[in-house]
């Protein structure tokens, strides 16, 4: 089955701005290559075969960069305004596929992704979420699973929430009819927004998985992802 995944790389990264100052946070160095380009070869080691960046802020460099490189079968869709993530995603709708992957364009996840095409199939919903369990939930906002698979609630990020928990991993998969459904001419936020109403009208899957994750939204976990790269994805491979 072709995959065509939707990767956001607009977001402004200013948790990241002490390590990572004058470009995107999806462009930030590891071990000489781009975050985003890491993130590209492992979807494509996993199954998808043509990516589309949505990108907005500083998109000069992750063009530039996309352009100059060998990496195959990646479009750019480009927001001249801010529309957030929802709205990035309802601007590329003329990409979407049926499925589409959503990704994080600053988060890594070692998604199981046959496992998560095979839930989206099972359960039929307009959206499958990917998620994973880590120690600290309150860092990133839990979700909550009901007996039967499905997310039933988003609880934000909080201090009353410190503890094991399950988070949003970053990987979603949407059906094509769930992004035509998004409004049109405005901004707004996947996460924010769109998830909660689906997850209301009992119209997202949840998937667990225990894949290694990464946001690399903050200088420790940049710098965490940096040895997880260099020993488990750049092995062998030449660095700058």
């Amino acid at each position: 089955m072709a995959i065509r995944a939707f990767i956001l790389a607009g977001g402004l990264g200013t948790r990241l701005r002490s390590v990572v100052s004058d470009r995107p946070k999806p462009m930030a160095s590891v071990h000489g290559k781009p975050f985003l380009e890491i993130l590209v070869q492992s979807l494509y080691g996993k199954g998808v075969n043509e990516i589309v960046l949505l990108t907005g802020y500083q998109s000069g460099w992750i063009e530039a960069y996309f352009r100059s490189c060998t990496t195959p079968r990646v479009w750019i869709s480009r927001e001249d305004v801010p529309l957030g993530t929802g709205g990035a995603v309802k601007y590329a709708e003329h990409f979407a596929t049926d499925p589409t992957l959503l990704v994080n364009g600053d988060t890594f996840f070692d998604v199981d992704m046959a496992g998560l095409l095979r839930r989206h199939r099972e359960k039929r919903r307009a959206a499958t979420l990917s998620l994973t369990e880590v120690s600290d939930a309150g860092r990133y906002g839990s979700v909550l699973v009901d007996s039967h698979g499905l997310v039933v609630r988003f609880e934000e990020k909080a201090n009353h929430l410190q503890g094991p928990g399950l988070i949003n991993a970053g990987v979603t998969l949407l059906s094509l009819d769930a992004i035509r459904s998004l409004p049109t001419g405005r901004s707004f936020s996947m996460e924010n927004e769109v998830f909660p109403e689906l997850a209301a009208q009992g119209q997202m899957a949840g998937f667990v998985q225990k894949g290694a994750f990464f946001d690399i939204g903050t200088p420790e976990s940049y710098r965490q992802f940096q040895d997880y790269a260099r020993d488990h994805l750049l092995a062998g491979q030449p660095r700058e």
